[in-house]
């Protein structure tokens, strides 16, 4: 299963990529910067009949493209409205969350601050999500 990670901190995505290492989940794992270059990618891979991500982790607060404009454009995209996208934010807002699920997002998860949190809501997403762990 592929992931890929949009999110603009590189300490998060440091953290991400040492997580799901830790988790066995490492495999499969992209990361891009920020909104655009998370539409850039996926149109390449359209063109290209490339491999999709099976879940997108989506950060809100990005530059060039916010969260909120970029699952917009893939939701209403037919050849990428089937994704899996996972709203992976630090902003607590209601009106975030209501807004990202209605644009279409399979959940919203508030970035947690401690490690072991971090690991346990990754595990719990790619849980939901049936990603496989690898064996070694």
């Amino acid at each position: 299963m592929k992931i890929l990670i949009a999110d603009d901190d590189p300490d998060d995505r440091n953290l991400a990529s040492i997580a799901f290492k830790e988790l066995k989940l490492g495999h499969g794992i992209e990361f891009v910067h920020d909104g655009q270059e998370l539409i850039d990618y996926l149109k390449h891979k359209l063109i290209l009949k490339g491999v999709l991500p099976d879940l997108i982790l989506l950060d809100l607060n990005m530059p060039r493209k916010n969260g909120k404009a970029v699952l917009s454009e893939i939701k209403s995209n037919p050849e990428l409205q089937h994704l899996d996208i996972v709203v992976f934010s630090t902003s607590s807002c209601d009106e975030d969350k209501r807004h990202s699920l209605d644009l279409g997002a399979k959940n919203y998860v508030i970035k947690p601050y401690d490690y072991i949190e971090l690991l346990r809501i990754l595990k719990n997403i790619c849980d939901e999500a049936q990603v496989p762990r690898s064996v070694n």
